[in-house]
Protein backbone atom coordinates (compact mmCIF):
# COMPACT_ATOMS: atom_id res chain seq x y z
CA UNK A 1 0.00 0.00 0.00
CA UNK A 2 2.79 2.40 0.73
CA UNK A 3 3.34 2.34 -2.91
CA UNK A 4 0.06 3.64 -4.05
CA UNK A 5 -0.19 5.99 -1.22
CA UNK A 6 2.35 8.15 -1.56
CA UNK A 7 3.32 10.70 1.37
CA UNK A 8 3.08 10.39 5.43
CA UNK A 9 -0.55 9.91 6.82
CA UNK A 10 -0.73 13.36 8.17
CA UNK A 11 -0.49 14.39 4.61
CA UNK A 12 -3.37 12.38 3.89
CA UNK A 13 -5.14 13.33 6.72
CA UNK A 14 -5.05 17.19 5.41
CA UNK A 15 -6.16 16.21 2.66
CA UNK A 16 -9.47 14.47 3.96
CA UNK A 17 -9.42 18.02 6.20
CA UNK A 18 -9.46 20.14 3.26
CA UNK A 19 -12.15 18.39 1.65
CA UNK A 20 -13.92 17.93 4.08
CA UNK A 21 -13.75 21.81 4.82
CA UNK A 22 -14.25 22.59 1.02
CA UNK A 23 -17.70 20.79 1.67
CA UNK A 24 -18.72 22.68 4.97
CA UNK A 25 -18.02 25.87 3.11
CA UNK A 26 -19.48 25.02 -0.60
CA UNK A 27 -22.65 23.60 1.68
CA UNK A 28 -23.15 26.89 3.63
CA UNK A 29 -22.25 28.81 0.08
CA UNK A 30 -19.41 30.75 2.01
CA UNK A 31 -18.00 31.00 -1.44
CA UNK A 32 -20.77 33.42 -2.41
CA UNK A 33 -21.80 35.30 0.59
CA UNK A 34 -18.67 36.14 2.36
CA UNK A 35 -16.42 36.31 -1.27
CA UNK A 36 -13.50 38.35 0.26
CA UNK A 37 -13.08 35.94 3.43
CA UNK A 38 -13.62 32.98 1.85
CA UNK A 39 -10.35 33.92 -0.99
CA UNK A 40 -8.40 35.17 1.78
CA UNK A 41 -9.33 32.11 4.12
CA UNK A 42 -8.61 30.07 1.22
CA UNK A 43 -4.84 31.01 0.64
CA UNK A 44 -3.60 30.82 4.43
CA UNK A 45 -5.55 27.54 4.63
CA UNK A 46 -3.44 26.70 1.42
CA UNK A 47 -0.21 28.10 2.30
CA UNK A 48 -0.61 26.80 5.77
CA UNK A 49 -1.15 22.98 4.35
CA UNK A 50 1.81 23.53 1.78
CA UNK A 51 4.15 24.51 4.56
CA UNK A 52 2.88 21.71 6.60
CA UNK A 53 3.94 18.94 4.07
CA UNK A 54 7.36 20.63 3.66
CA UNK A 55 7.76 20.34 7.37
CA UNK A 56 7.23 17.05 7.92
CA UNK A 57 9.12 15.61 4.29
CA UNK A 58 12.55 15.00 4.72
CA UNK A 59 14.61 16.53 1.95
CA UNK A 60 15.08 13.75 -0.61
CA UNK A 61 12.45 12.10 0.43
CA UNK A 62 9.82 10.64 -2.72
CA UNK A 63 6.12 12.61 -2.00
CA UNK A 64 5.14 12.07 -5.78
CA UNK A 65 4.55 8.84 -7.94
CA UNK A 66 7.36 10.76 -10.61
CA UNK A 67 10.73 12.10 -10.17
CA UNK A 68 10.99 15.65 -10.06
CA UNK A 69 14.02 16.32 -12.39
CA UNK A 70 15.00 20.26 -13.37
CA UNK A 71 14.09 21.22 -16.87
CA UNK A 72 17.74 21.09 -19.14
CA UNK A 73 16.02 22.63 -22.16
CA UNK A 74 16.74 25.82 -21.22
CA UNK A 75 19.27 27.02 -23.25
CA UNK A 76 17.25 25.93 -26.84
CA UNK A 77 14.53 28.68 -28.30
CA UNK A 78 11.38 28.81 -26.31
CA UNK A 79 9.49 30.55 -28.85
CA UNK A 80 9.71 33.98 -27.87
CA UNK A 81 10.10 34.91 -31.39
CA UNK A 82 13.34 35.80 -31.38
CA UNK A 83 15.78 35.50 -33.90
Amino acid sequence: MSRIFLGKPLHWVLVILLVAGGWLVGRQRFHVIEFNLFTILLLVVSAGVVVAVLMTSRPGEQVTRDPIEPDDDSDDDSGDGGD
